[in-house]
């Protein structure tokens, strides 16, 4: 298995699988967990430019920079 790395170092329309949530307000990481970004979960990266846009299952989710450098993930 590779080692985690933040969200923000991977390319767009690549798939991963969410590692771990790092620290960060309580609202966002409960808005995070709502949209089903819980570790263990595969997500595909549309777009990472001028802002990320992640697909779980069937939703479409678009994040900052400032949210996505906290989700550590692996190649999927």
């Amino acid at each position: 298995m590779m080692d985690p790395i933040t969200l923000v170092n991977i390319k767009a329309l690549k798939k991963v699988c969410v590692v771990r949530l790092l620290p960060v307000e309580e609202e966002k990481l409960r808005k995070l967990t709502a949209f089903g970004i819980l570790p263990g979960v595969e997500i595909r990266i549309l777009q990472v430019y001028p802002i990320y846009v992640l697909e779980i299952g069937h939703t479409q989710l678009a994040v900052d920079y400032e949210i996505a450098k906290n989700i550590m993930v692996t190649n999927g």
